[in-house]
């Protein structure tokens, strides 16, 4: 899968065809943890926002995030 990436990481991938605003579903294996709006993404971790305004990060090796 590392070839989707073109040598990036993860987190260069996400900031390359997310931005700052848009809706996003974030999962962890097959169960959603919560709906929200993207921040940005660094190192292994993604920044964003859920519906009730609260920041939070979650670790990409952890999680899979869905442009919704």
């Amino acid at each position: 899968m590392s070839h989707l990436f073109n040598g990036g990481s993860m987190a260069d991938f996400l900031n390359k065809i997310l931005s700052l605003g848009d809706k996003i579903e974030v999962l962890s294996g097959d169960e959603e943890i919560e709906e929200g709006s993207y921040i940005y993404a660094s190192d292994n971790f993604v920044v964003w926002s859920d519906d009730d305004g609260h920041i939070n990060t979650s670790n990409l090796d952890n999680v899979t995030v869905r442009k919704i």
